[in-house]
């Protein structure tokens, strides 16, 4: 569950990225102008009549020195990102890292501004831009905020006692809270956006790794199994795998007694009981009438008891589909890997099994053909 929900994350911020990538001449543009008003501003204070104790004119100097260098950064960043310097995943996660601190930033400019002039137009606008376009976690956003809501809401209660007697501290607070609303809006929407790309996305991929008709691996992932398993083990690895290779029997006589719908149905049958007999098992439909096993973890260490629930549930028995009584039984053959052992030949060993298997089944049920 952790490793799909880690596979959700990543393959959701490579979304997030390549949703960057398409804006980014737009972000390289708010940059630009984000330093510029970032040195004017920076001219506006020192020139500004406002008086101010050290501490605050200090801790004002160095937000400002801190902004101007991580945007500086993240520019060279996005454009080294935009000619594929850097992975659509490193974008995104940069982008949030890059929000969270102009959130942090615009709050803390907003407190020691001594006035109701640009500080906060600044931060509103990096807010709508960078949050609400670029970052499109909804509630990653909305958390932001709130963190940030509370020093702003007392800053301009502060501020609007000062230069107003206390007045407009509710009109204020409520113009800070509509931008937020309006980001909060944008932000959602492009959220909704990438998460449709990311069901897509799922989907195609779904659909290119899983059988249709029973919803297991399909030959595609399992000839990517195999792969997987011969080069492990080439490069010295002890894999410890079984295979059981699994064919339904009596499919022939029913398809020709019945047609080929009520032949799909045991397919079907088969491609669900599966995942019900095994824990930690890579499952595959191949094709036709045959699915391969390869057993891993708990199976593997329990496979006695694995393949004592196989038989109890898929050797013989007589099912109901459409009022009509099927047959349904499945042959199976397997080995255990042993040392020095490549995929081929466990498969052959499995595959000579099945095919007793099969001719045993036949003799005792008298089962004619396939």
């Amino acid at each position: 569950m952790k490793i799909k929900f880690k596979q959700r994350n990543r393959m959701l911020f490579e979304l997030i990225g390549q949703h960057i990538r398409r804006h980014s001449v737009l972000l390289i543009v708010f940059l630009s102008i984000l330093i510029v008003g970032n040195i004017g501003f920076s001219f506006g204070w020192y020139y500004s009549p406002d008086e101010v104790d050290e501490f605050t004119e200090v801790a004002f100097y160095i937000s400002q020195s801190v902004l101007l260098t991580v945007s500086v950064g993240a520019m060279i960043f996005i454009i080294l990102a935009k000619f594929n310097k850097f992975s659509d995943f490193s974008l995104a996660i940069l982008t949030h890292i890059f929000a969270t601190f102009l959130v942090a930033w615009g709050t803390v400019a907003f407190c020691l501004d001594l006035s109701l002039g640009f500080s906060p137009l600044l931060y509103l606008l990096v807010i709508a831009f960078v949050a609400g376009i670029f970052v499109v976690d909804p509630f990653y956003f909305i958390g932001l905020e709130v963190l940030s809501l509370i020093p702003i809401s007392i800053s301009i209660a502060i501020k609007s006692e000062i230069f107003f007697g206390g007045k407009y501290v509710i009109e204020n607070i409520f113009l800070f809270v509509f931008f937020l609303m309006i980001t909060g809006v944008i932000c959602f929407r492009n959220h909704h956006i990438i998460y449709r790309g990311y069901k897509l996305q799922r989907k195609l991929e779904e659909l290119s790794y899983n059988d249709e008709l029973t919803g297991l691996l399909n030959e595609r992932s399992y000839v990517n199994e195999v792969e997987n398993i011969n080069h492990r083990i080439d490069n010295g690895e002890d894999v410890k795998f079984a295979v059981i290779l699994m064919d339904v029997n009596n499919l022939k006589v029913t398809n020709d007694t019945y047609g080929h719908r009520y032949g799909c149905s045991l397919i079907v049958r088969c491609g669900h009981t599966l995942p019900k007999l095994f824990k930690s098992s890579k499952l595959f439909h191949v094709g036709g009438d045959e699915f391969i096993a390869f057993v891993y973890g708990e199976d593997f260490d329990n496979f006695e008891e694995t393949m004592k629930r196989f038989d109890e549930a898929m050797l013989y028995s007589i099912v109901e589909y459409e009022g009509k009584q099927l047959i349904f039984s499945v042959a199976r053959g397997y080995h255990i890997r042993e040392e020095g052992q490549y995929y081929k030949d466990v498969l052959q060993i499995a595959d000579k099994a099945m095919y007793e298997n099969k001719k045993y089944l036949k003799e005792k049920y008298n089962m004619k053909s396939r």
